[in-house]
């Protein structure tokens, strides 16, 4: 599902002077460049609302990765997995015993 500013993204990418976006991420450079660029982006963020968005951004292609990677950040984020209950106790009672009440026929009233 594309967003309003993706197609308009796009759009800029085939206009002549390109994105309004300075940084350029050049393609073939060991993954320390771009460890390094990404910490660059970041300290350039006024607060963190501006980040969750970048952050949201970024996210989309998260399904993507490897396993091994998701288990990366699951670790760096913290994320405590869920509790799963694959047990169930079943207590069974003994005789049902007739519960219905039953009429006092020997009173002397």
């Amino acid at each position: 599902m594309s967003s309003d500013l993706e197609i308009f993204m796009d759009m800029m990418d085939d206009v002549e002077g390109g994105s309004r976006f300075v940084e350029v991420v050049e393609p073939g450079k060991d993954n320390s460049y771009y460890q390094g660029l990404g910490i660059h982006i970041l300290k350039q963020f006024e607060n963190n609302d501006h980040y969750f968005h970048f952050l949201k951004s970024i996210l989309k292609n998260y399904n993507e990765l490897e396993q091994n990677q998701k288990d990366e950040i699951y670790e760096l984020l913290n994320i405590q997995p869920n509790i799963i209950i694959k047990e169930k106790i079943v207590y069974k009672g003994g005789k049902k015993k007739n519960t219905k009440p039953k009429l006092n026929n020997f009173d002397d009233y």
